[in-house]
């Protein structure tokens, strides 16, 4: 039996962004072989969620419980993906462990893939294996290996989801509403690769 595609999403202090986008993959991919987990690479270690982030998740109907994790190398060695909110948490997952530099990217990165290429990748993902996670794994395999052919942001800093730890209401609502809607892209996208829905 194929194990699961698992995801890793990574923010800085593992109590706003990655939370939430661990949340809401998590409820999207239900019906689909996926594991996900979150992590900080400066975790504020044993946290909740930020209270606005919390009353976002709870909003949709979703269980806002969480406690801060920091990143450590064995929540990298078996990712399948490794999501950062910005490209410092995809330089520190490297930085921990070197090899998983074929496996990450950030959220709205993969999003501009999936944008530009997603039929495509998905169509090809549909051919790789009997299973639904055989196909995941190789639709990730494909996105990940399409990041250089796909057209650049007008400017680096557009692959970040900007965090709103310590900052206004306003800034948290960015942030939700990118990460809502980049993961709402990534989903729709993976159940077209597993050929479901």
């Amino acid at each position: 039996m194929t194990p699961p595609l698992a995801l890793v999403v990574l923010c800085t202090g593992n109590i706003c962004r990655s939370p939430l986008a661990e949340v809401l993959l998590r409820d999207r991919l239900a019906d689909l072989p996926v594991t996900v987990r979150s992590a900080g690479t400066r975790a504020v270690v044993g946290e909740p969620m930020a209270p606005p982030v919390a009353a976002s998740v709870a909003a949709r109907g979703l269980d806002p419980a969480h406690s801060a994790v920091q990143l450590v190398r064995e929540h990298l060695a078996d990712a399948d993906l490794v999501l950062g909110l910005a490209r410092e948490h995809r330089r520190a997952a490297i930085e921990l462990h070197p090899r998983v530099v074929r496996r990450a990217m950030t959220l709205l990165e993969l999003v501009r893939v999936v944008e530009q290429k997603g039929a495509d990748l998905a169509v090809e993902a549909r051919a790789a294996g009997p299973d639904a996670a055989s196909r995941l794994r190789e639709a990730v395999r494909l996105a990940v290996a399409e990041r250089g052919a796909t057209l650049p942001p007008a400017a680096p800093e557009l692959d970040d989801v900007p965090d709103p730890w310590g900052r206004d209401d306003r800034a948290h609502a960015v942030a939700v509403t990118q990460i809502v809607g980049a993961v709402d892209t990534v989903s729709h996208w993976l159940h077209r690769s597993a050929g479901v829905r």
